[in-house]
C-alpha cells in the first residue's frame, strides 16, 4: 500500500479505514498536542492558540503545568466520549485521504521524524498534488497540517502553491478550526512566499468548506499577538482572574474554587461585566464588600439596580451552607402587572413546555419540543416532537402548535408555561421562517397564553442562588437532579456529539438522544412543579392574577382571507413547477406567495416588543435603550408650543447616565390607559429636550403622574402597499407579467437592452466620459426591463443618475424617483434639477415632502400622493416613496422608475411600485447601509432589492449590471482598506485623490502624524456599552490638534482646516449626544445613518463600547461591515478610528462573528505606515 522512502511515504493505493492502529494513535497525539519546551524555549501548537481564544485562564494553567506538573492533579476528569470522537475523527481523515488517492492525485505522507520539516519543503518543491501530515513551523509555532493541496497560482515554488486543509468530524464549522487553519496558512506562507487565498475544512458531512483566508486572518493575527504577549509576560506569581474567561477547558473545578475563595463579584446573580467594572472603580471588589458598603450610588449603575445587587449578594451569602437556599418575596404593588400577578389560575389542560435547541446549525435548529401535561386521570404525561433537519423542524413546529392550539380551543383558560424567553422567540422565528401557523401563534400571543415563569420569578423573588435559571430556582422545591445531561449547555454538546457519531436514529435506539430526552422531561416536570410552588406563594400573599381573562378574537378581514387563498395558489403552482424542473420560475412563484404578507410580518416584532415591554418593570426597562425609565416631573410649569395648541408640554428629568437612543417621536406611557382602555400616547418635543442633560419635553393630552416610563410607539401604516403587491401577484399568477421589468428582476435575468448581446459586459470603457455615455445608452434602450447600477462610496452615483435622467427628459420620458426616505429622494431630485437648469434642459419636477428649502428655490412643486396623477406630463420627474407609487391611479404611469439607495428598499416594496412603470433602474450599494428589517420572513421574501439580486456578491457582475468602480472621494490610503475589505479589491481611487493631504506640523510628535490614511486611536475604558466619555475627551483633544492644519484639495488649493472639514460619527445616539455637548456648536455630529452620502476631509469614528459582547444591539451591529464601510468611506483624506483595545479581544462563538470581528481587526491594522504626499 505504502512505499517507504526514509521519512516520506508515497501513497499509491487507497487506505483501508482503521487499517493502522498506530496511525490512529499518532493522529490523536497530534490533536492533543500542547505547548512543550524545546531547547530552552516554549513551542506552541495551533491548538494552544485556540485554547487561549476560548479561555485565557485555561491557557495560563497549561503554561503553569510546564513549570509545576503537580497541578495536573487538579484537572477535571477525562471525557471518554471525546476520546472516542477523536478516534472517529481519525477515521474521517483516512476517508479524505482515500478520496485524494482515488482521484489519481499524487500523494506524499510526511512521517514524524527529525527531518519532517525538510521533507515537507522537498515535497512542496517537487510539486506533488497532496502532502499529507505536512510538518510546518514559524517559531514559536509548530504543527502538522492534515493536508496541503496544490493549486494554480504564482509563488516562490513556481506556477503553483499550496492550500491547507484540515479534517473535522463535526458537521458544523467552528471558529477554532478556522484559527488553526489560519495558523497553518501563515506557516505555509513563510515557506512558499504566498498566503493561500483559501483555507479548507473537510467536515464530517462530506462538505469541504472553502473560506477566504483574509476574511479571518486579521482576527488570527491579533489573537496570536495577544497570546504571545500573555505568555511572554507569564509569571507563577501572577494569578490570572478566571472571571475574565467564559470557559475553563479541563480546569473548570479549579477555576470555580478560585472564584469562590476570592468571593468574586461575578458570582452575584444577574450582575454584568460592565457593572463589575464600575463597582471596581469605587473599591467594591468582593461580594462581602458590596454587602457591607454604605455607598448608595455608583456612576453608571441605576440606584434601584445597585440596591437590588446589594440585596442579591446578601441573600446569596446568607444561603451559603444551607441545603435549601433562602428566598424573599418582593413587595408587590397592587394593580401592577409584575411578579406573581402574572401567574394565571390553573386549568386541567395547562401544559409545561421546554425546547432543546442547537445553535451551531446555520440559523439554529430547534430539535426537541417537549411538553409535560396531565391526562384526564390527572396523571402527569410527557409528549415530544423531534427534528434533526430543517424540514423536520417545520413539521415538528407545526405539529406542536396544532396540538397546543387544539387544547386551547377546548379550554381558553389554559396556559403554556415555560421558563425564559427562548420558547416564545423560537415560535416567532419559525412562524416567520416557514410562513406557517401565523394565526395560531398570533392568537396564543395576543391572549397571553404563553406564561414566562422567569418574569414571574424575577419580578417576585429574591433568591440565594448565583443564577436565576430553573436549575437553581428548583432547589426551593425539589431534590438534586440525577439525569446524565445536567444543563442546556450540556445538551448542546451532547447533541452535537450525536450528530457527529449517531448511536441510533431515535431516542428509542440512541443512548445519547434518550439522555437528552430524560433531561428535557426533567425540565418540563420542574416547570410544572415551579408553577405549583409559585401558586402557593401567590395564595399566601393574597396576590391576584392581573393578566388577560377575556378572549381577544383575531380580526379576520376579507382581504386577508383572499390573500391566503392567493398565497396557497402561488405555492401550489411553485410545487408543480419544481416537480417539472423549472426551479427558477418556481422560486419566483414562491416569492410572490410570501411577499403578500411581508408588511404584516414586519409589524409583528413591533407588537411583540411592545407587549413584552408592557410586561416589564421600570427597573428591567432601564437597560432597554429604546425606552426611558422613571422620568420625573421637573418644577418647570407646563406650557403650550403655540398659542393655538390644544395640549400642554411637560418637562421630565431622567438619569442622564441611562443609555437612551431618543429617536422616536411618539411614546406610550407604561402601565397607564385612557378611560376607554387605550394606551396613553405622548409626543417628544425635541427642540425643547436636552438628552445629554437628562431632560425631555413631552406633549400630552392630560397631566400624568410625577414618575412615568416611556415605551416607543413604532406603529407605521402601510396601505396601499400590500394591496398593490396583491394585484401584482394576481397578475403574475395569470401570466400577465411576461417580459416586464419586475419579472426580469425577480428571475434574476440578464437585463434586456435593445441592440445589446445578452451575457456581454453592459459597459466596457474605463474612460469616465465614454463610460457615462455607455450607461446613458443602456438605460435609454432598456426594453421593459431593469438595470442595476452599483455605486461604491464616492463613485459618482448621483452624478451618473442626474445625467441619465436629464437625457431621458430630452426624450419626453416620465420619470419616477423613489427610495425609503424623502431625504434620499429629494437629494437626487435637487441634483437633477440643478443640472437640468445648468444645461437648459426643460422638465417638470415635483415631490411629496418638503425636506429642504432648496426645493422651493428651484421651483419644485410639493403636493400629496393623491395629487400626483393629475400633474403627470411628458418630461417630468416625480419623487415619492412606495406609499405614492403603489397607488392604483399611477398604474403604468411612468416610463422609468429610479430606486435610489436600492440596498435599503425591500423587494416587497419594489413589487408594489413596479405597477407604475415600464422600466426600473436600481441605484445603490448593498455593501452600504442595508434594509431596516425587523421581521423573520420565509425564503428570500425579506431581502432588500440588491441583496436579492446579488446575495453575498460584493460587486455586481459586468454582464448583469454596472459597477461604478472608481472613487473620486477617497485618498488611496483610505480606499485601500475599503476596496480590499469590502469590494474584492475592485474599487480604484482616482489619481488626483492622492493630491489631497493634511500637512503634519513641523515637530509634531502625536498620533496624528499622517497626511492621509486611517489612524487607529486606542483609548482604554471599561464598562461602557454605548457611550464613552473617555473617547469623547480624546476626540475633542485630537480635533483641536487638527484645527488650523493646512489641507490641500484635489485641485492643489491650500486652506486651513476648520470644523466644517470634519464629521464625527458614532454608532449610538447616546454617544452622539455626548459628542455634541463636548464639541463646538458648528461641529457635524451624527450616527452612521445620518452621514450616508456625505463626505469631509476628516472623519472621526467613535466605537463607544468597552466590550462588544455587552454592547447595545450586540457585536453584529457594532462591527457591521456595511456600517463600517459607510463611516470610514466618508473620509476624503483621513479616517480616525477611536476605540477600546478590548474590542479586539471580542470572543466569537461562530464563523459569522469571527468574520465580523476580523473586519474590525483589519481596519485598525490597515494603515501601519505614514503616508506622505508623493508616496
Amino acid at each position: 500500500m505504502v512505499k517507504n522512502t526514509n521519512s516520506v511515504q508515497i501513497i499509491k493505493e487507497p487506505l483501508k479505514v482503521g487499517s493502522s492502529e498506530n496511525w490512529i494513535t499518532e493522529l490523536n497525539d497530534k490533536i492533543l498536542i500542547a505547548m512543550y519546551i524545546e531547547t530552552d524555549r516554549i513551542i506552541y501548537s495551533p491548538s494552544d492558540l485556540t485554547l487561549y481564544m476560548d479561555s485565557p485562564f485555561a491557557s495560563w494553567m497549561e503554561h503553569s503545568v510546564l513549570i509545576n506538573s503537580e497541578l495536573l492533579s487538579s484537572v477535571d476528569a477525562q471525557d471518554e466520549l471525546m476520546t472516542l470522537l477523536q478516534k472517529k475523527g481519525a477515521l474521517h481523515e483516512d476517508e479524505v485521504l482515500k478520496s485524494f488517492v482515488e482521484a489519481n492525485l499524487s500523494v506524499i505522507q510526511i512521517s514524524k521524524s527529525p527531518n519532517a520539516a525538510q521533507d515537507t519543503i522537498a515535497a512542496m518543491k517537487s510539486g506533488v498534488d497532496i502532502i499529507y501530515q505536512a510538518a510546518l513551523s514559524l517559531l514559536p509555532f509548530k504543527g502538522y497540517a492534515d493536508f496541503l493541496v496544490k493549486v494554480e497560482g504564482k509563488s516562490r515554488l513556481g506556477d503553483f502553491y499550496y492550500e491547507v486543509w484540515d479534517t473535522k468530524l463535526a458537521k458544523t464549522l467552528k471558529p477554532y478550526v478556522v484559527i488553526q487553519l489560519c495558523c497553518y496558512a501563515e506557516m505555509l506562507e513563510a515557506l512558499q512566499g504566498r498566503r493561500p487565498d483559501y483555507i479548507v475544512a473537510a467536515l464530517g458531512n462530506a462538505n469541504n468548506q472553502r473560506l477566504r483566508t483574509n476574511d479571518y486572518f486579521y482576527y488570527y493575527q491579533n489573537l496570536k499577538s495577544r497570546f504571545l504577549q500573555a505568555h511572554q509576560n507569564f509569571s507563577e506569581r501572577h494569578l490570572l482572574n478566571p472571571a475574565d474567561s467564559t470557559s475553563y477547558s479541563r480546569w473548570t473545578n479549579y477555576a470555580e474554587n478560585m472564584l469562590t475563595q476570592a468571593d468574586h463579584l461575578c458570582q452575584i446573580a444577574t450582575i454584568t461585566k460592565s457593572q463589575i467594572k464600575k463597582l471596581y472603580k469605587v473599591g467594591v471588589n468582593t461580594m462581602q464588600a458590596i454587602v457591607d458598603t454604605d455607598c448608595d450610588s455608583v456612576k453608571g449603575i441605576n440606584p434601584d439596580v445597585l440596591t437590588r445587587l446589594k440585596a442579591q449578594a446578601k441573600i446569596q451569602k446568607d444561603s451559603v451552607g444551607k441545603d435549601v437556599p433562602l428566598y424573599q418575596i418582593l413587595p408587590h404593588e397592587i394593580d401592577k402587572k409584575t411578579g406573581l400577578s402574572l401567574l394565571p389560575p390553573s386549568s386541567p389542560l395547562d401544559i409545561y413546555f421546554d425546547i432543546e435547541g442547537f445553535p451551531l446549525e446555520d440559523g439554529g435548529l430547534e430539535y426537541l419540543w417537549g411538553v409535560t401535561y396531565f391526562d384526564e386521570s390527572r396523571v402527569r404525561q410527557y409528549k415530544d416532537f423531534w427534528a434533526h433537519n430543517k424540514e423536520q423542524e417545520k413539521i415538528s413546529f407545526k405539529a406542536f402548535i396544532e396540538w397546543t392550539y387544539g387544547r386551547w380551543l377546548q379550554d381558553q383558560t389554559m396556559h403554556i408555561y415555560h421558563y425564559a424567553n427562548y420558547e416564545i422567540a423560537a415560535c416567532r422565528k419559525l412562524m416567520g421562517r416557514y410562513g406557517i401557523c401565523e394565526h395560531e401563534v398570533d392568537q396564543l400571543l395576543r391572549n397571553e397564553v404563553f406564561v414566562d415563569l422567569y418574569k414571574v420569578v424575577k419580578g417576585s423573588l429574591l433568591l440565594g442562588e448565583p443564577r436565576y435559571s430553573i436549575k437553581n430556582v428548583e432547589h426551593l422545591y425539589r431534590d438534586k437532579r440525577s439525569t446524565e445531561v445536567g444543563s442546556g449547555g450540556d445538551s448542546v454538546v451532547v447533541y452535537e456529539r450525536w450528530r457527529e457519531d449517531p448511536d441510533g436514529n431515535s431516542w428509542e435506539t440512541s443512548k445519547i438522544l434518550n439522555a437528552i430526552r430524560e433531561y428535557n422531561i426533567d425540565d418540563c416536570n420542574s416547570t410544572q412543579e415551579l408553577v405549583d410552588w409559585l401558586r402557593l406563594r401567590q395564595k399566601e400573599h393574597g396576590i391576584v392574577y392581573l393578566g388577560k381573562t377575556e378572549l381577544i378574537e383575531a380580526e379576520v378581514q376579507d382581504e386577508i382571507t383572499e390573500r391566503i387563498k392567493l398565497r396557497d395558489a402561488l405555492l401550489q403552482k411553485a410545487i408543480q413547477l419544481k416537480d417539472q424542473g423549472d426551479i427558477k420560475n418556481a422560486e419566483v412563484h414562491s416569492l410572490f406567495a410570501w411577499v403578500l404578507d411581508f408588511h404584516r410580518r414586519e409589524k409583528k416584532p413591533m407588537y411583540w416588543r411592545f407587549f413584552d415591554r408592557m410586561g416589564l418593570s421600570d427597573e428591567e426597562l432601564i437597560d432597554d435603550i429604546d425606552c426611558l425609565a422613571r422620568c420625573k416631573r421637573t418644577n418647570k410649569p407646563p406650557y403650550k408650543q403655540t398659542a393655538r395648541a390644544r395640549n400642554f408640554i411637560y418637562e421630565y428629568a431622567f438619569d442622564s447616565n441611562q443609555e437612551f437612543k431618543g429617536i422616536c417621536e411618539k411614546y406610550i406611557i407604561l402601565g397607564k390607559e385612557r378611560d376607554d382602555g387605550k394606551n396613553i400616547n405622548v409626543n417628544v418635543i425635541k427642540e425643547d429636550s436636552y438628552f445629554d442633560e437628562g431632560l425631555i419635553a413631552l406633549q400630552m393630552s392630560q397631566e400624568l403622574d410625577e414618575i412615568i416610563t416611556l415605551i416607543p410607539d413604532e406603529n407605521i401604516p402601510v396601505k396601499p402597499i400590500p394591496e398593490a403587491i396583491t394585484q401584482q401577484a394576481e397578475s403574475f399568477l395569470r401570466g400577465d407579467l411576461v417580459n416586464t421589468a419586475i419579472v426580469d428582476f425577480l428571475m434574476r435575468n440578464i437585463p434586456r437592452i435593445i441592440g445589446h448581446q445578452s451575457g456581454k459586459p453592459i459597459v466596457v470603457s474605463h474612460d469616465p466620459s465614454l463610460r457615462l455615455l455607455e450607461i446613458v445608452k443602456a438605460v435609454r434602450y432598456l426594453d421593459n426591463s431593469y438595470l442595476a447600477i452599483q455605486g461604491a462610496p464616492g463613485s459618482g452615483k448621483t452624478y451618473t443618475a442626474k445625467h441619465v435622467i436629464a437625457e431621458l427628459l430630452t426624450l419626453g420620458k416620465k420619470i419616477a424617483i423613489s427610495s425609503n426616505s424623502h431625504k434620499a429622494i429629494n437629494h437626487l431630485l435637487i441634483n437633477t434639477v440643478e443640472y437640468c437648469k445648468q444645461e437648459r434642459i426643460t422638465g417638470y419636477f415635483a415631490c411629496t415632502k418638503d425636506t429642504d428649502e432648496t426645493l422651493t428655490e428651484l421651483g419644485v412643486d410639493i403636493y400629496k400622493n393623491e395629487d400626483i396623477a393629475t400633474h403627470l406630463q411628458p418630461s417630468c420627474v416625480i419623487g415619492t416613496t412606495a406609499w405614492g407609487f403603489a397607488r392604483d391611479d399611477l398604474e403604468n404611469a411612468f416610463d422609468y422608475l429610479f430606486i435610489d439607495e436600492a440596498g435599503q428598499v425591500s423587494v416587497a416594496n419594489l413589487i408594489a411600485m413596479s405597477r407604475s412603470t415600464k422600466n426600473i433602474i436600481l441605484m445603490g450599494d448593498q455593501m452600504q447601509l442595508g434594509q431596516p428589517l425587523q421581521g423573520s420572513h420565509p425564503e428570500d421574501s425579506g431581502l432588500s432589492i440588491l441583496d436579492y439580486l446579488l446575495h453575498t456578491t460584493p460587486t455586481i457582475p459586468e454582464s448583469m449590471g454596472i459597477f461604478l468602480g472608481t472613487t473620486y472621494r477617497m485618498h488611496s490610503a483610505v480606499n485601500r482598506f475599503i476596496s480590499d475589505a469590502i469590494y474584492e479589491g475592485k474599487l480604484e481611487s482616482a489619481l488626483d485623490n492622492d493630491l489631497q493631504c493634511i500637512k503634519v506640523p513641523d515637530g509634531y510628535q502625536g498620533i496624528l502624524n499622517k497626511e492621509a490614511g486611517i489612524i487607529p486611536v486606542p483609548v482604554f475604558h471599561e464598562g461602557n456599552t454605548q457611550a464613552s466619555e473617555e473617547e469623547v475627551e480624546k476626540i475633542v483633544l485630537l480635533a483641536h490638534q487638527l484645527i488650523g492644519r493646512i489641507f490641500t484639495t484635489k485641485t492643489g488649493v491650500e486652506r486651513l482646516i476648520d470644523w466644517s472639514d470634519m464629521l464625527f460619527v458614532a454608532p449610538y445616539n447616546h454617544q452622539v449626544n455626548k459628542l455634541k455637548s463636548a464639541l463646538v456648536e458648528q461641529a457635524k455630529v451624527g450616527s452612521v445613518d445620518k452621514f450616508q452620502g456625505q463626505e469631509a476631509p476628516i472623519v472621526f469614528l467613535s466605537m463607544c463600547a468597552s466590550d462588544a459582547n455587552e454592547s447595545a444591539r450586540g457585536m453584529k451591529f457594532l462591527f457591521d461591515k456595511n456600517r463600517i464601510n459607510v463611516a470610514v468611506s466618508r473620509a476624503q483624506c483621513m479616517a480616525i478610528v477611536v476605540y477600546s483595545p478590548s474590542l479586539l479581544e471580542t470572543a466569537a462563538s461562530n464563523i459569522d462573528q469571527l468574520e465580523t470581528v476580523n473586519l474590525f481587526c483589519r481596519l485598525v491594522n490597515s494603515c501601519p505606515i505614514n503616508v506622505r504626499v508623493g508616496n
